[in-house]
């Protein structure tokens, strides 16, 4: 198989330092704010985004220690396979969220519907609405 290499964009910026502190979904805590870095080399990239509209966050579960077949919904529910969850314990911990974006800031984006840990490289961010 061919080696697969992820080079981050940037990184969250949250007040989640733990993963039993972090939200299981951003649904959790709508209106908690957070920020991604986006590294200078990618800034161009950013140019069309604008405040109010949603995106796909793609992220590397960097923090995760093992993979897990079947895990509990949403952490309590009934066991369920990996891939029917957004949990982090996957073959290749790769994390999507849908985020609002509430300002800009030269290489800071602003968002809300947060639930990444701090430090969290982000992978790659697509618009969710066209």
């Amino acid at each position: 198989m061919k080696e697969l290499i992820c080079k981050p964009i940037g990184y969250i910026q949250s007040p989640y330092q733990t993963r039993e502190t972090t939200p299981k979904s951003g649904d959790e805590y709508p209106d908690q704010e957070a920020v991604m870095e986006i590294s200078e080399e990618y800034a161009e990239a950013m140019a069309d985004m604008e405040a109010g509209k949603k995106y796909e966050v793609l992220f590397w579960f960097d923090k995760v220690p093992d993979v897990k077949l079947k895990v509990p919904f949403r952490g309590v529910g009934p066991m369920m396979g990996i891939f029917s969850t957004h949990a982090p314990y996957r073959p290749n911990p790769i994390g999507a969220s849908v985020v609002t974006v509430t300002k800009i800031e030269g290489q800071r984006i602003y968002f809300t519907g947060v639930d990444m840990m701090d430090g969290t490289p982000v992978l790659d961010i697509k618009p969710f609405d066209f």
